[in-house]
């Protein structure tokens, strides 16, 4: 079921949310997250170029740390070939004494100049022997053996003792022309530490792992034990604060980055070759990272900075805008007001002062439009009103008054009458005849003739007075003060004015007359219903006395005891149609030249909750006037495929009532019934009477074309009642034509019926159609008809009705006698 659409205005409103604030937090939030990012990548890009720089830095060093001790390896070297010639050899001096007394006088100059802490004299074949100073320290063995087993090769090793570490080069000297020994020359590393100090200005610190000795643990790195640093009160407490681990593991590609008392430094290992030492540079990077950090925030605050400027900018640029769409959602309440012409005038003032225009111009063009379209639709909707409310009282085609805003017309009057104790009338016009109007020229004629009788009846009337059409061609006139002999009066000019009104169409001048039932109140009721019921009894008594005629209701007349009989039959209809009670008794017809039974009859009884079998006279004009008729023929047709399904052997035929004809459902009925249950349809057959088929002979033909299109038969029943029975024959589409059985009861005693008889069968025949006689009440009237050549005959002397269908065997059955 479609749900209308509700909205409760009066439930609390949510939290309102500017769209001034949604676009502000939104580029707040969209710039916020952009410079946030360009704050990051900056700082990406300026740590990524740091880390480059000190990449280089620390390449460098390393290059630096290696040319400091060749260098130094040179030095040596040099100097190692110039100590022989400092003093001229003494004549028969050897090598070693020699070189102690150059050493005597310049060995001090060595020390200060080129910082040289020892010299040794290593004779080939023979022991070390220290030239200067004359107490030093004696050489590393590893060195003492190799110089010995390779006298005439340089030797460069740096050496650590327990408590330092030398710079040593093994130089050969010649001595009367042959290699006498090797000259040894020793010195700190402290020059280096200095000279990459001063050249870097970065700290250097060398040290070599512990013996394994000292370690506290086989499996833990091996403590280091340092033998010089460049500022070493600030680089070796830096240094022994690291894990040993981590320092051995570093390298220029993966140095180690160290926080100690507020300061940043970078430390990495260096490692000199074939040398056993291991050498730790320290960068100070705190002020580079200062700088970065410095950089981002300065970066991070001039993209807030900007962000404030783009919010305020974009406050001040919105402001308007928003202020007028805050503008147009007050102003379009207005619409719910239907105050259009404020919305307009307002909305006017709402548009853009500059030439420029923009979306919210749009918006307000569009709402203009719906507010101009809206007050159109206002206007017609109220217009539309106006005459849905006249239609509401009026009936449309005569203007007058309708069913409804008569019967609160016809309440009031009640009530003042009441009051004032005064007396008025009630007056019911039905037009006789009207039907023939409609049918000959059409209901537009019908419809002119209408408006120009409820014109002239209103003309008749007083401004009290009240006039309606109650549908069809049917007329109530509302007295609000009468006396029996005005109103008697008023009657007969009414229906003067009807009889004298007429409408030209076709070649034919319509003009009818009515039939008019007059009630006076309070006299023949106190109450709307009443009075038009007994108004309605009183015009069918004028009607039934003769047309064109007016009748005054009296409470003595009968028509309301027949009306509370019709009102009985009708609950019993109903009561009968939905518990059951309907029946079909079913007649046999004869074949008369076989004597066999051909087919049977259906007759519709229904039984009365007392068990007494009404027959159709007494219930169907009853139901026909009710309207009940369409569901007794849809019951008898159901109930006849019934009968039919369960009896194979058998044919049968059903009547169908004068409304069946024009009920436009009972033929699809009929389709669905016969091919729901796979009878074949020729073995039924529907009658309907000469008289319904005569009254309407087109809508008659039509009707019974398009059933014998689904393969029924069709009998035309009571033939010979009617007086144009011969020019309608040849019309009518029937396949058989059954005689009044007015014509056959004196069949054998009357010559002028058997004439008749005759004369219908021959002309049947002649038309292909076949002939059945009913009330066949005599084997005389039986023999009669054979001899006239009548097909089939039905009536007591045959079988009388039965309730139950007959068999397979009487239907084979001649006449036995």
């Amino acid at each position: 079921m479609h749900k209308p659409f509700a909205t409760d205005l009066s439930a609390e409103r949510r939290p309102f949310f500017g769209l001034g604030w949604k676009v502000l937090i939104g580029i707040s939030l969209a710039l916020a997250i952009v410079i946030l990012s360009l704050t990051l990548y900056s700082r990406k890009v300026l740590v990524d170029q740091f880390e480059r720089s000190q990449a280089y830095l620390r390449h460098r060093q390393t290059e630096h740390f290696a040319s400091l001790i060749a260098d130094r390896f040179q030095q040596m070297a040099r100097l190692a070939s110039m100590v022989p010639r400092l003093e001229s050899p003494a004549i028969d001096s050897s090598a070693a004494d020699h070189l102690r007394d150059a050493l005597q006088v310049d060995g001090t100059l060595l020390d200060l100049e080129w910082d040289i802490r020892s010299v040794h004299w290593i004779k080939i074949g023979g022991a070390s022997l220290s030239l200067w100073p004359s107490e030093g320290l004696p050489l590393p063995a590893s060195l003492l053996r190799e110089v010995q087993q390779h006298p005439e090769q340089i030797s460069e090793h740096i050496l650590c003792s327990e408590d330092t570490c030398r710079q040593y080069l093994a130089s050969p000297v010649l001595w009367d022309g042959k290699t006498a020994g090797s000259l040894v020359l020793g010195r700190t590393m402290a020059s280096i530490l200095l000279a990459f100090r001063e050249l870097t200005d970065s700290d250097l610190a060398i040290a070599r792992p512990a013996d394994a000795a000292q370690s506290s643990t086989a499996s833990a790195a091996p403590p280091l034990q340092f033998f010089g640093a460049t500022q070493a009160e600030q680089a070796l407490p830096l240094l022994q604060s690291i894990p040993t681990a981590a320092l051995l593991a570093s390298s220029s590609q993966a140095p180690l980055a160290i926080q100690l008392g507020g300061d940043w430094y970078e430390v990495f290992r260096i490692d000199p070759a074939d040398s056993g030492l291991i050498g730790f540079v320290i960068n100070r990077i705190t002020d580079a990272r200062r700088s970065i950090s410095q950089m981002s925030r300065n970066s991070l605050l001039i993209g807030l900075l900007g962000l404030l400027v783009a919010e305020a900018l974009l406050l001040l640029i919105m402001r308007r805008p928003i202020n007028r769409i805050r503008t147009l959602s007050r102003l379009l309440p207005l619409l719910a007001e239907n105050r259009f012409e404020t919305l307009a005038d307002q909305l006017q003032t709402a548009q853009s002062p500059t030439g420029l225009r923009d979306e919210i111009d749009e918006t307000i063009d569009v709402a203009l439009r719906l507010n101009q379209r809206m007050a159109h639709m206002q206007a017609e909707r109220e217009t539309a009103q106006d005459e849905l409310r006249w239609l509401a009282d009026h009936d449309p085609l005569t203007a007058l008054l309708n069913r409804r805003r008569f019967d609160q017309e016809l309440t009031k009057i009640i009530e003042f009458t009441e009051r004032n104790q005064g007396r008025g009338a009630l007056i019911f016009i039905d037009l006789d005849n009207f039907k023939d109007v409609n049918d000959i020229s059409g209901h537009q004629i019908g419809d002119r003739l209408l408006k120009r009788i409820g014109k002239r009846l209103k003309a008749c009337l007083s401004a009290d007075d009240k006039i309606g059409r109650f549908g069809g061609d049917e007329f109530v006139v509302l007295v609000a003060t009468a006396t029996q002999e005005l109103v008697l009066d008023l009657a007969e000019q009414l229906q003067e004015r009807i009889h004298t009104t007429w409408v030209r169409a076709k070649g034919h001048r319509h003009q009818v007359s009515a039939s008019i039932g007059i009630v006076l109140f309070p006299d023949h009721g106190n109450d709307p219903q009443t009075l038009m019921a007994n108004a309605d009894l009183a015009m069918y008594q004028a009607k039934a006395q003769h047309r064109q005629r007016c009748h005054l209701y009296s409470n003595q007349d009968t028509a309301r005891a027949a009306a509370n009989e019709r009102v009985l039959w009708n609950r019993a209809i109903t009561e009968a149609i939905k518990v059951g009670r309907l029946r079909l008794f079913y007649q046999p017809l004869m074949a008369l030249p076989e004597r066999t039974i051909w087919r049977a009859e259906g007759l519709l009884r229904m039984q009365l909750a007392d068990g007494r079998l009404a027959s159709p006279n007494e219930f169907i004009p009853i139901a026909e006037r009710s309207g009940l008729i369409n569901a007794i023929d849809r019951w008898v047709m159901a109930e006849a495929i019934r009968v039919l399904t369960e009896h194979p052997h058998l044919s049968l035929s059903i009547n169908l009532s004068a409304k069946a004809l024009a009920d436009t459902s009972i033929e699809a009925e009929l389709a669905r019934l016969l091919r729901s249950s796979q009878v074949d349809p020729q073995r039924l057959t529907l009658e309907i009477t000469e008289t319904v088929a005569i009254d309407s002979i087109s809508a008659a033909v039509e009707r019974i074309k398009s059933m014998r299109a689904l393969g029924c038969h069709f009998a035309l029943d009571d033939f010979g009642s009617g007086f144009a029975s011969y020019a309608y024959l040849k019309q009518l589409p029937v396949d058989d034509v059954k005689i009044d059985g007015s014509f056959i009861r004196n069949l054998d005693r009357n010559a002028e019926d058997r004439i008749f008889v005759q004369a219908t069968t021959k002309m049947a025949h002649a038309m292909g159609k076949k002939v059945v006689a009913e009330f066949v009440e005599s084997e005389a009237i039986l023999e009669v008809l054979f001899e006239l050549g009548v097909d089939f005959a039905q009536g007591y002397f045959i079988g009388r009705p039965a309730p139950e269908p007959p068999t397979a065997a009487q239907t084979r059955a001649a006449l036995a006698g």
